[in-house]
């Protein structure tokens, strides 16, 4: 009885599980098409894919099995479909690469391990209610990452394209290998692939509504089977096994767990940051809401099922998400068809893959990389902002010398000291009276505008913290000793300041000191409560005095005013 109802207790955290008790017949047709047509169009891609982290074919779709049954059992999304991705896939194969030293069977664990530990990482941000991180990648970051990585994975493929072997995976040494092995093309397999290459660009183009790799795939089988490609001296896939592993923890050291830690919690980040962006979008057009903490948990467990089932990182997919929302799905039920469908390719259909052209899965992923570009966004960030510009050229260009993994975690630095460097030197304004209307605006160099002699009208644009404090205190400081005349009020516009800390209400207090001793008055314009509030934490609302306090510019300006005329009537 007790082992029934703490089965119950944990079927009741299921997202899943409240789906199917709400599940109605008629959405049973409409899931049934949407799940099938992603799982025939993803069987090309999840297999390409798997080359990226250099696994065999069969772990793609090992992972996109692993990934479906894991993420729909706790998503809130009803639509998104998880699985591998190409930008996931490149991350984690050139950070297991290099431990690998070659050994298919350490690649095998490797990934398996780094599958595993970025789905602990995300479900330790969604333990901790962390839901928020995934803004800390900004969008020239992610920008920088996707052309980076979409230029080494042109690169990657160059060998394949060719016929030709190629070492490393950094991109010089990769292009600098290719060029240098150019005289050793194997022509058969040249010709195919921009065969191929044509086709996919060009069912893009005109015939959009044709799966490309699904299309590139059935054609590159069919003229292996008649054309007997391998007599060629075209590389084919081979040998497939059929079935599907059982469920293990791969043994692992210690020291790998720190080595792959860095990649792990950049994996974390690129996989949530699109799977929430992508969530949200869906969710917004079909009108319910997503759950960000709910979409780490499902994140985290479609990660940690790939691991134990042989596959390797995987994210939200944008194009198998597109195709269950255009045929009608209506739940994760389209999922779980998807799963069936895997399953089923997995037993009966797996021969089919080993006679599928190597070749075929470059002009794949070539095509993909392209498709992943962002040149049209990069040309917007150099016409808006040229310092956003560069952190995303410098994202590109540290990828492409020093890594994937070095690169995004540069990228997150740099977004990183970008919001400290603008929490540290917020915006200001001195206040001028406009001739037009007679009150305090932020007015323009070539605004009919007038200041008012012995007044400082004084507006922060952000809340006051300990990063920025030193920084506004000196500037006040520095715009009352330039003042001509002397100031003799000092007016605050504080409707920004909705929240001010203790380091920033002390230095706060020096400086109205400061000022008090030199003759000038202090009085607060506009102040939200917090702000107020802060300034009673450290004793300072019963010196400024609720006088000092008033509840709009003008009004503070007009007691200025009035003060000034009692002086001199």
């Amino acid at each position: 009885m007790k082992s029934a109802l703490f089965f119950k207790y944990l079927l009741s955290g299921v997202p899943l599980v409240t789906t199917l008790k709400e599940y109605r017949l008629a959405w049973l047709s409409k899931d049934s098409i949407a799940g099938l047509s992603a799982c025939i169009v993803s069987i090309p891609s999840v297999i390409a894919y798997a080359e990226l982290v250099h696994l065999p074919p069969i772990a793609g779709l090992y992972a996109a099995l692993a990934a479906a049954i894991g993420y729909a059992l706790f998503s809130s999304s009803r639509h998104v479909i998880a699985g591998p991705d190409a930008a996931i896939g490149l991350l984690a194969g050139s950070a297991i690469l290099p431990l690998s030293g070659g050994d298919p069977a350490r690649i095998v664990v490797l990934a398996a391990v780094l599958s595993i530990l970025s789905g602990v990482v995300l479900l330790l941000a969604a333990r901790l209610k962390l839901g928020v991180i995934a803004d800390l990648l900004s969008r020239p970051v992610l920008i920088g990452y996707l052309n980076g990585a979409s230029l080494v994975l042109i690169a990657t493929q160059l060998g394949k394209m060719f016929g030709i072997k190629t070492e490393g995976e950094e991109f010089f040494e990769v292009v600098f290998t290719v060029i240098e092995k150019l005289p050793q093309t194997q022509v058969p397999t040249f010709v195919l692939g921009v065969l191929l290459v044509g086709l996919l660009v060009g069912l893009a183009r005109w015939l959009p509504s044709i799966p490309g790799a699904l299309a590139v795939c059935a054609v590159a089988i069919v003229a292996t089977f008649t054309l007997d490609l391998g007599s060629y001296g075209i590389a084919l896939v081979g040998t497939v096994p059929s079935g599907i592993p059982f469920l293990t923890i791969p043994s692992f050291h210690w020291a790998d767990i720190a080595a792959l830690a860095p990649a792990a919690v950049a994996i974390a980040f690129l996989a949530f940051s699109d799977g929430i962006l992508l969530a949200q979008t869906f969710a917004e057009k079909n009108g319910y809401e997503v759950r960000p903490n709910r979409e780490l948990v499902a994140l985290g467990s479609a990660n940690i099922l790939a691991g134990v089932w042989q596959g390797f990182p995987v994210s939200a997919s944008q194009s198998r998400t597109s195709i269950v929302d255009s045929a009608g799905g209506m739940s994760q039920v389209a999922q779980l068809v998807l799963a069936l469908g895997l399953l089923l390719f997995l037993f009966f259909l797996t021969g089919l893959i080993a006679l599928l052209p190597k070749v075929a899965l470059g002009a794949i992923l070539i095509v993909t990389a392209i498709g992943m570009l962002e040149v049209a966004s990069l040309a917007g960030l150099y016409r808006i902002d040229r310092v956003e510009f560069g952190i995303a050229l410098g994202v590109t260009l540290a990828i492409l010398i020093a890594g994937v993994v070095p690169g995004i975690i540069l990228g997150l630095l740099l977004s990183l000291i970008s919001v400290l460097v603008e929490i540290s030197r917020p915006g200001d304004a001195i206040l001028r009276r406009l001739v037009s209307d007679g009150r305090f605006h932020d007015c323009r160099d070539e605004d009919e505008a007038e200041s008012v002699p012995g007044l400082l009208v004084y507006r922060l644009y952000a809340p006051l913290n300990f990063a920025n404090a030193r920084h506004v205190m000196t500037r006040i400081r520095t715009l009352v000793d330039e003042a001509d005349p002397p100031v003799r009020w000092l007016i605050i516009d504080a409707q920004a300041i909705h929240d001010m800390d203790v380091t920033a209400a002390q230095r706060f207090a020096e400086l109205h000191r400061e000022l008090a001793e030199e003759g000038v008055d202090v009085k607060i314009a506009d102040a939200p409560r917090p702000f107020f509030e802060e300034l009673a934490r450290v004793g300072l609302s019963e010196e400024i005095g609720r006088r000092d306090f008033f509840v709009s510019v003008k009004k503070a300006v007009d007691a200025f005013e009035q003060y000034c005329a009692g002086r001199h009537p």
